[in-house]
């Protein structure tokens, strides 16, 4: 009789304690200003940038930033050129490789802007930045 009204008492807790849970957030849900990064009067641009070459995440970081400054010079109308080089040696099974990034920029003005957010998509590795004008 005890064990019966104590399995009872286990059970009935355990439900009850599972049933005032919230339900789950998916957690690799993107966020809104990804497909529109223009919101709440903010002018902004989404930078995207998948793995590097080299798997670091500063250079990932680097690249969705200088695609999220170059649309949002081209939304300013400042003429951006962007050139990168990726130089790939190998010697005797060992390699090494190096980037030059280098941009040239043509404006009357200037483009001042700062990150709002970043998201990093835990399923495909692409970092987004969303920066926003000043």
């Amino acid at each position: 009789m005890k064990k019966t009204l104590l399995t009872l008492f286990i059970t009935l807790f355990t439900l009850t304690g599972c049933m005032g849970q919230p339900e789950a957030k998916n957690a690799n849900e993107r966020p809104s200003w990804i497909l529109n990064p223009n919101q709440n009067g903010k002018s902004g641009a989404v930078g995207v940038a998948a793995r590097t070459y080299d798997q670091k995440v500063s250079t990932k970081r680097t690249l969705a930033i200088t695609r999220a400054l170059d649309e949002l010079s081209l939304q300013q109308g400042v003429k951006v050129e962007l050139n990168l080089n990726k130089q790939e040696t190998v010697v005797n099974d060992r390699s090494n490789t190096v980037l030059d990034a280098q941009s040239s920029y043509q404006s009357s003005s200037t483009v001042s802007a700062h990150i709002e957010d970043v998201w990093e998509d835990k399923i495909t590795g692409e970092l987004y930045i969303w920066m926003v004008l000043d």
